[in-house]
């Protein structure tokens, strides 16, 4: 980065395809793992109806999966340059998607089969509030690992852009978008192994919604900045 003017240093195209191509398909890995792991030889009609049931277990943890990737393309399109510390962040992205893909998808299966009122598949997955508390730790810890694994990434994206420029506003929108998500997954794990748990075992689960209520509340607080600063920049032109 040219410490001058701000410019971000542009990444050679090969060296960006090449980490982008690699997450892309480490994250096409991880969808397959989830049908594979579900997965069983269809031999009647009643097991085709079975996996039937599974799909919106999978759609579920393909939707979480989604999420994580859709991260990692908005950060590549900001253009940060891949130098040691962005490939390393990548790959610890990619390694935890792959180690934590399980759990996620034991949570949901479970999860699923108790909204459903027991009609979805997913019955003796977890055995007692006990198991269930370490399933949403476990959960919540890899939401936790990821979450602080992208601030990371987007505050990198940040750091070689121009302050104040349309990118540099976007990665710190998303920098803090993330710790708040990981803050969420802290919290989740701690409730999940608290005496709550027996009282609310919905709880854990339903920390998870207030990240949208806490973006809206950060875009509010934004909104409200900038108000102010217009409003001050109107006074003293006036006062000029």
């Amino acid at each position: 980065m040219d410490s001058r003017t701000g410019l971000n240093d542009r990444p050679a195209p090969g060296e960006a395809n090449r980490l982008d191509a690699f997450v892309d398909a480490a994250f096409a890995f991880a969808v397959s793992l989830l049908i594979i792991a579900g997965g069983e030889p269809l031999r009647s009609f009643d097991d085709l109806l079975r996996a039937l049931l599974r799909i919106p277990a999978f759609l579920a943890g393909f939707a979480l999966i989604m999420l994580f990737w859709l991260a990692h393309r908005a950060w590549s399109a900001l253009g940060p340059k891949r130098d040691g510390m962005a490939t390393l962040l990548s790959l610890a992205v990619v390694f935890s998607v792959l180690v934590f893909v399980f759990p996620f998808r034991l949570l949901t299966k479970t999860a699923l089969h108790f909204m459903s009122g027991g009609f979805l598949p997913g019955g003796g997955l977890i055995d007692g509030f006990g198991q269930l508390g370490w399933i949403y730790a476990i959960y919540g810890a890899g939401f936790l690992i990821l979450s602080v694994l992208y601030t990371l990434l987007f505050r990198h994206a940040r750091a070689g852009l121009a302050i104040g420029g349309a990118g540099w506003i976007e990665a710190n929108s998303w920098a803090r978008t993330w710790f708040l998500a990981a803050g969420v997954g802290a919290l989740s794990s701690v409730l999940a192994l608290s005496p709550l748990l027996p009282l609310a075992p919905w709880l854990p689960g339903f920390t998870y919604w207030t990240i949208p209520l806490g973006i809206g509340a950060l875009a509010l607080l934004d909104r409200r900045r900038a108000r102010r600063m217009r409003t001050g920049e109107k006074t003293s032109t006036s006062a000029a």
